[in-house]
């Protein structure tokens, strides 16, 4: 009998000293940096919207039971420059919403995953924060909520859904700004904005029963660019002197793209968000958007096309769309003297986080210059067809809504 005890015993034994070099041995800790005093502020500061308990991400990095979990996953998601989601490649084009690591922060979070992943001093925990109810912009000149309380049903996972909002304003107005407060945060995954002076939304949604409609398979709206783009994490741009118009008597329409996690998938949520307008002083210069769109039809592994600028403008932004597998995508603006422009590069441009990339400064462009887009597809690129913002039918399998002013100048 004991000499079977001793037998299971060092049968046991084996099995955890396997299991401990194997599978859950801790990496020894030769990282100068620690999760309490280095870590957390850049987790807090630039993965914390998202990140966060409720929030829209699958787990919480703030605190450092949360985040230790995740280690590799954080190293490899920073390696691949995929979180926190900012495709823009830095130094062609300058963004005022950017949103990349610095290079210091990603050598610190590179160095802490792969050198033991120190918690430091416990004496110095730091309080996780809550997610915000603040206005981040402070408090805006209109606010508007979805008139009715919208169900994601347990069985749902994914969706999208419009929700029309009467602005109610009676004279016209000039849209500076726009933040969304989601009312189920852990489900809204993106956003769009969209004026609409004509009706056509209010007209779909009185048709669907319940509140909202769906994407139109029609292509009825919307019929124009969006006013705003919101994805979790991005401080919204307010632009100075100009703005987008806001029509007396026009509704404000919501587009939400719902979407759980494996965490969140199961589960019931009902949402009933809410918008913030911000407007500019009179006299403001009218922002207008052009749509740029490559061939219906693209092969090979580039793919060229432009668009001739047929008056003086100063562009403001760009909102890509790209439905094709591509590694990169590169804008520049072409003067009439041959001198260009890098506006914008992206690295494998990912269609599931539609981002207005806003211009550090305005780009002023004469009469006679034109954009040039060039792609590049990956080998065997397929389409993956997806409903556009822009107000065109998606046809072209990569798309551009740029914003622009009329005129040589702006200032923001």
């Amino acid at each position: 009998m004991r000499r079977y005890k001793w037998g299971l015993l060092a049968l046991v034994m084996a099995f955890v000293v396997t299991l401990d070099s194997g599978t859950t041995g801790h990496t020894p800790i030769s990282s100068r940096w620690s999760y309490n005093e280095h870590l957390f502020p850049i987790f807090r500061d630039q993965c914390g919207s998202c990140h966060i308990d409720g929030g829209i991400a699958p787990m919480s990095l703030m605190t450092y039971q949360d985040a230790y979990p995740w280690t590799q996953s954080i190293r490899e998601e920073i390696l691949g420059l995929r979180m926190p989601p900012w495709q823009a490649e830095d130094g062609f084009g300058m963004f005022r919403n950017g949103h990349a690591l610095s290079a210091r922060d990603m050598d610190m979070i590179l160095e802490w995953s792969s050198g033991g992943y120190p918690q430091g001093p416990r004496d110095q925990v730091p309080p996780a924060p809550e997610l915000s109810a603040e206005w981040t912009l402070g408090e805006p000149a209109l606010t508007l909520e979805m008139p009715d309380a919208f169900e994601i049903d347990a069985g749902t996972r994914e969706l999208v859904r419009y929700f029309v909002l009467a602005a109610g304003t009676d004279a016209d107005q000039a849209i500076s700004a726009v933040d969304l407060q989601p009312g189920a945060r852990a489900v809204v995954r993106s956003a769009a904005v969209f004026v609409d002076s004509e009706g056509a939304a209010r007209a779909l949604d009185d048709a669907d029963p319940a509140p909202g409609f769906a994407d139109p398979e029609d292509g009825a709206f919307p019929s124009a660019p969006p006013v705003a783009v919101w994805i979790p994490g991005q401080a919204p741009v307010r632009t100075e002197g100009m703005g987008f118009p806001l029509p007396s008597g026009s509704d404000i329409v919501l587009r939400i793209q719902y979407k759980k996690t494996w965490i969140t998938e199961g589960q019931a949520f009902t949402d009933q968000s809410r918008v913030g307008l911000y407007f500019s002083a009179g006299g403001a210069d009218e922002i207008d958007s052009m749509v740029v769109t490559s061939p219906a039809t693209v092969s090979g592994q580039e793919v060229s096309f432009s668009h001739d600028i047929g008056s003086d403008v100063t562009l403001l932004s760009l909102i890509p769309e790209v439905d094709i597998e591509s590694s990169e995508i590169q804008v520049e603006a072409v003067k009439p003297d041959g001198s260009r422009v890098p506006m914008l590069w992206l690295r494998e441009p990912d269609s599931g986080w539609t981002t207005r990339f806003w211009f550090d400064a305005p780009v002023s462009l004469p009469q006679g210059s034109r954009l040039d887009i060039t792609a590049v597809l990956d080998p065997g690129a397929e389409r993956r067809p997806a409903a556009s913002l822009l107000g065109e039918a998606a046809a072209a399998p990569i798309r551009f809504a740029v914003d622009y002013i009329q005129g040589a100048a702006a200032a923001n």
